[in-house]
């Protein structure tokens, strides 16, 4: 998350343009604009930003019951959020940005005090004099019902699911006062410094990702709520099998890249399945080699690796050595992440010329290895840095993901033009989610408690839906072009306030050209030094800035026609 990925997935950042210097790119990994824009009331130079959170956004709790429905408890959980009310006046809507699968604090000085660029909840805030929430999901960060580890059981899991984490949204926007002059009876519990309930103010949910689902489903549940949503790249489809993941990125390779990736997988996957024990251990080595060896030759990191070392390798774990350059496109895309290993591989480090249609057109697929296992190693994705994973997050998301979500991507070997192992089956990523919680699981993850909100079909009214055109996760959003979608349209005509859109076959929103995931949530203007590591980042493609203010200005249109039409309810 990640969402979401289940396959590692990691945020982009200055150290990969460090690991592709000359190389040649097609498009600068960042913007070249110099503007430096600081967050309210603080100054960017020689701050340090984690004292500067707390002067700024003291971080706020509320407490919340952890079960909203059954009653098998009557405890309640401190939930963590953060408020911006820079741009406040009274009257004005709330602009709430959701965290979702992950520990929201990192998300603080980005989205809600825009530190080096600028971000659509804040931006919207400030036209619409609103106020900005940061909201962190339950069972992520410091909002934690139960300690989140190993010792974890399934009375305590049993509480995250999608209708509660929604439902807390809901329980927190009507824990506000209505009018500034309310007696308020919650002995200090509500967050009542701002009488901006929703029966009285228009509440206007952002997200992107998981979250741009809750934005969705919120607008569907509870439209006495939630007045209006951008939902952005919001995979509202839960699926079992998401074998299409990949297809979105090899869709998105040059052609004889693709027909090289493609044929270096088969044979690696045929051979890892075949009986040739001596030739299963020569090349699991030299996959092994290949990650661990650096560029210009250097094997120095692959000193200790031999042949029983790769003999006790899993196949899996060998063939999606092949999938390592994949780590970073999910926000990063063809050109930033994907394009400076397919010129390595096409021009065999620059000692050949390009072949329209691959190395494997002229020379075979055991050349097209041995330039694959160059390429790996000339980039080096084993040592671009990055902060460990944290074990909360990973593992609630990873509950999510096996009782409701599914999202399982696995290699499809019945699809001709794949790029991932087949190793990588549904039965693998099952057994995982069992073996992790052996006790509390359903047989299969129970997606219709997530597709009764309408899945690909669901049009909901005050929702505008965004996409990028070659996110791995439009595939299960409505954009969605897969087999077995409704194949419906996007459409820029602004719906009427409260009323669906008429066509069924299309919805309101927009496709991103070129884009990957969540590419307009935000926009960086000045780099920092948090960019310089991956994983702080966060449901953000910095790889154009167009599609932030492509999609603001659309939703900023939606808003001007639906907020006059909100009737305060006396």
């Amino acid at each position: 998350m990640h969402i979401l990925s289940l396959t590692v997935v990691t945020f982009l950042s200055f150290a990969l343009s460090h690991a592709f210097q000359g190389i040649e790119i097609q498009s600068p990994l960042w913007p070249s604009h110099k503007l430096l824009r600081s967050f309210p009331r603080q100054k960017l130079e020689n701050t340090d930003t984690e004292s500067v959170n707390a002067i700024s956004n003291p971080a706020r709790f509320i407490d919340v019951p952890i079960d909203h429905f059954t009653n098998k408890t009557s405890a309640s959980f401190k939930n963590r959020y953060w408020i911006n009310d820079t741009y406040y006046e009274d009257g004005g809507p709330v602009f709430l940005f959701d965290s979702g699968e992950q520990n929201a604090e990192p998300l603080l000085p980005y989205y809600l005090q825009e530190f080096h660029g600028l971000s659509a909840v804040m931006r919207l805030t400030k036209r619409y004099k609103g106020l900005a929430i940061l909201w962190e999901h339950r069972f992520y960060g410091d909002s934690l019902p139960f300690p989140v580890n190993d010792n974890t059981t399934a009375n305590q899991w049993q509480f995250l699911t999608t209708e509660q984490a929604l439902e807390d949204v809901v329980f927190f926007a009507n824990s506000f006062r209505q009018t500034s002059t309310q007696e308020v009876h919650t002995s200090g519990n509500a967050p009542n410094d701002f009488p901006v309930h929703p029966s009285g103010t228009p509440w206007v949910f952002l997200g992107g990702s998981y979250p741009g689902i809750r934005a969705s489903f919120l607008r569907i549940r509870n439209p006495e709520v939630v007045f209006a949503s951008w939902a952005s790249s919001a995979p509202v489809q839960a699926q079992v099998d998401m074998s299409s993941y990949y297809k979105a990125a090899e869709r998105s390779l040059t052609r004889n890249c693709s027909a090289d990736w493609v044929s270096v997988t088969r044979y690696v996957d045929d051979t890892l399945q075949g009986n040739n024990e001596s030739a299963i251990i020569d090349m699991k080595f030299e996959l092994l080699k290949a990650r661990l060896s650096g560029p210009g030759g250097n094997t120095t990191g692959a000193a200790g690796l031999t042949k029983d070392i790769a003999n006790k390798t899993s196949n899996v774990d060998a063939a999606s050595i092949l999938m390592d350059p994949l780590d970073f496109y999910q926000y990063y895309g063809f050109g930033a992440s994907l394009l400076p290993f397919c010129n390595i591989l096409e021009t065999k480090n620059r000692t050949s010329l390009p072949l329209e249609g691959g190395i494997v057109s002229s020379q075979g697929v055991v050349s097209v290895f041995e330039a694959f296992l160059v390429a790996l190693a000339e980039i080096d994705y084993d040592s671009i840095p990055g902060d460990p994973d944290d074990p909360v997050q990973d593992r609630s998301w990873m509950w999510q993901y096996c009782s409701e979500y599914g999202f399982y991507q696995r290699g499809d070997p019945k699809n001709p033009l794949s790029i991932e192992t087949s190793f990588l089956s549904l039965e693998l990523f099952q057994q995982q989610c069992n073996s992790t919680f052996p006790k509390s699981l359903p047989p299969s993850p129970d997606v219709d408690h997530v597709n009764k909100y309408g899945g690909w079909h669901m049009n909901p009214s005050n929702v505008m839906f965004s996409n990028g055109e070659f996110d791995p996760w439009r595939t299960m959003g409505l954009a969605s072009i897969e087999s077995g979608a409704p194949m419906r349209k996007p459409s820029v005509s602004i719906p009427a306030c409260n009323k669906a859109p008429s066509d069924e076959s299309s919805f309101f929103g927009i496709t991103y050209a070129n884009m990957v995931h969540v590419s307009d949530m935000r926009v960086l203007l000045t780099p920092d030094a948090n960019h310089s590591d991956f994983k702080t980042v966060g449901f953000y493609s910095p790889v154009s800035q167009e599609p932030f203010f492509a999609g603001i200005g659309l939703f900023q249109m939606a808003l001007d026609e639906w907020l006059p039409c909100f009737n305060a309810k006396k």
